[in-house]
């Protein structure tokens, strides 16, 4: 993933590239747009779009209005933006699991996202870590592979749902290091965070800036983190892949502005360089990072697009060796 975050055109990259925004539809937008997101409100990706929202408002002069639409491992939300019309007043924010994972645990969607809806820019990625309770004999990630080697299907870990990116750390954990783990699904992040406390499960892969609390008061051991680079807030703690000597370990949560397909381009344009341009002042980065998210490289609606599929691609693998299917 990290190839293709880089890769990033000189007319992006140039923010003098951005009086684009005058050249595109110059109409658009001259009444209230929505951000569906298709999840209930108060997670990551509700609350960055949300500050993402504020400063569109700010730069075009409409509102541009949070409407959560949960339900369905994100389904019931994005297939409404599907079914929209295709002119640039509604659209989806959402990550990984919706558009990379539940094809492959779903026999059957009411759309396919990669045709029926088209990418804009990524909004944010947020680094997610491995912590364990404090009650597990374990210091390092070796140990834990040691140990869940021995207690094979007695060591759980939480989830929130089948598909998320905590169940995917876990499932990728256990193909890379021949362990059997047990999951152990919750209804959302607060929920699953409440049972490694509580020591009903042993281990989960939460976000950083939700762990880090709690790492620092000592609720929490951290293991390692799931992305390919180190967190700043813990220098000294190695990634999973550095510890594995895997460096394909990878487990970063990506969330992404979407269109309907058939939106005209000088409106995705003209979106793509207003959501570049907010991103980047100084006071979302701080807000963003505050959260644990980095605000992300100003992808074109193509990279974007390229970024989903080869994901789509690394996590139908590893989803079709688990035989992992939703109930």
């Amino acid at each position: 993933m990290n190839n293709l975050l880089s890769k990033v055109t000189m007319s992006v990259l140039a923010l003098g590239a951005l009086p684009a925004l005058a050249q595109s539809d110059k109409a658009y937008p001259d009444r209230p747009v929505r951000l569906v997101v298709p999840w209930a409100a108060g997670g990551n990706i509700d609350v960055l779009t949300r500050v993402a929202g504020q400063k569109l408002a700010q730069l075009y002069g409409q509102a541009f209005i949070v409407d959560n639409r949960g339900g369905a491992n994100g389904m019931i939300g994005t297939e409404m933006v599907v079914r929209a019309a295709a002119d640039g007043y509604t659209l989806v924010v959402d990550g990984l699991q919706t558009h990379a994972i539940n094809p492959y645990i779903f026999s059957k969607m009411p759309y396919d996202t990669l045709r029926d809806l088209v990418p804009i820019t990524l909004l944010g990625q947020v680094q997610h870590i491995l912590v364990v309770h404090s009650s597990l004999p374990v210091r390092t990630t070796r140990d834990l592979v040691a140990l869940a080697k021995t207690r094979p299907g007695e060591i759980a870990y939480a989830t929130f749902g089948t598909g998320s990116m905590p169940h995917m750390a876990g499932e990728l954990f256990q193909q890379m290091t021949g362990t059997a783990l047990v999951a152990v699904p919750y209804k959302g992040g607060a929920p699953a965070l409440t049972g490694v406390l509580s020591g009903e499960t042993q281990l989960y892969w939460p976000g950083i800036a939700i762990a880090m609390p709690l790492i620092r008061a000592g609720k929490l051991r951290a293991l390692g983190v799931a992305s390919k680079t180190r967190a700043e807030e813990l220098p000294d703690l190695p990634t999973l892949g550095e510890q594995l000597k895997a460096p394909d370990y990878e487990v970063t949560s990506i969330f992404a502005f979407m269109a309907p397909t058939g939106t005209p381009r000088p409106v995705i344009d003209k979106l793509h360089a207003g959501i570049v341009q907010v991103l980047a002042q100084a006071d979302v980065r701080k807000t963003f990072a505050t959260l644990g998210a980095a605000s992300p490289l100003p992808l074109s609606p193509e990279d974007t697009l390229a970024l989903l599929r080869a994901e789509s691609m690394r996590w139908g693998k590893v989803l079709r060796a688990a035989n992992i299917k939703s109930n």
